[in-house]
């Protein structure tokens, strides 16, 4: 018990360090995090709500949602696998649990998710769509996409340290998962033969089923939730036994 108290005290402060030190020396500090996706929705709702006119319902409240699910799993994916080695002297000179580092890591990318959720909720509400009690599954979509990020970045993390070109490989995923996954276009732009498989990607299911809640005010059926719920808990699990396998190799690699 006193050791996971510990472990929770030493997580608080990584994430309050994190969160400091991704902002400092900037003069927009957070708003940055804001601002980049802002500026991607902005852009893509220009070219496809303008010039490419894709026909769907509160589309910029469509698109600005599943810009900000995603910019989510990017940063805390991205961010995550590097997380060893920017910390390398922590890692090499304290021996505490490595799993408080990803931990840390993508609860900071989380604190940032709330906080441009809170700017969606303000654009929702001003596009004239008041948040049903539908609303409040969001709040287990929310969870379901953090561990899914984390599971994730366990994985990522633990090949990055015995494979530093991973980082670009993972970078070009992330920009073709962008394209493949139903956030510029409704999945009704894809033929109906290809939907079980573009939803095979649990991201895309989260951000189809969050649209759902805030759009058509429907909660998905208890089956789709529960293959939903399924799918988090194996790439979470999954993620943290691979990590589990290369943990004590870490400080010996960096």
């Amino acid at each position: 018990m006193k050791k996971h108290v510990q472990n929770l005290r030493i997580i608080k402060e990584l994430v309050k360090a994190e969160f400091k030190l991704r902002y400092q020396g900037s003069f927009l500090g957070y708003f940055w995090t804001l601002i980049k996706p802002l500026l991607l929705f902005g852009v893509i709702y220009l070219v496809f709500n303008f010039f490419l006119p894709i026909s769907q319902e509160n589309y910029a409240i469509y698109l600005l949602l599943g810009v900000l699910m995603w910019t989510f799993f990017h940063e805390a994916t991205l961010v995550g696998m590097n997380t060893f080695v920017t910390k390398r002297d922590l890692v090499t000179k304290i021996y505490f649990s490595r799993t408080s580092l990803i931990l840390a890591s993508t609860i900071s990318s989380l604190i940032t998710f709330v906080l441009n959720m809170v700017v969606f909720f303000v654009f929702l509400i001003l596009s004239g769509l008041v948040p049903g009690p539908e609303a409040f599954m969001f709040i287990l979509y929310a969870v379901e996409l953090y561990l899914i990020a984390t599971g994730v970045t366990f994985i990522l993390a633990s090949l990055y340290i015995h494979f530093h070109d991973l980082q670009h490989i993972w970078e070009i995923f992330l920009q073709i998962g962008f394209w493949l996954t139903p956030i510029i276009y409704p999945l009704s732009l894809i033929p109906t033969e290809y939907h079980d498989y573009v939803l095979l990607n649990p991201i895309a299911r989260l951000i189809e089923y969050s649209r759902g809640l805030f759009i058509d005010y429907q909660i998905p059926s208890l089956q789709m939730n529960l293959y939903l719920l399924i799918a988090t808990i194996i790439i979470f699990a999954g993620g943290y036994l691979v990590f589990k396998t290369q943990e004590s190799k870490i400080a010996e690699k960096l």
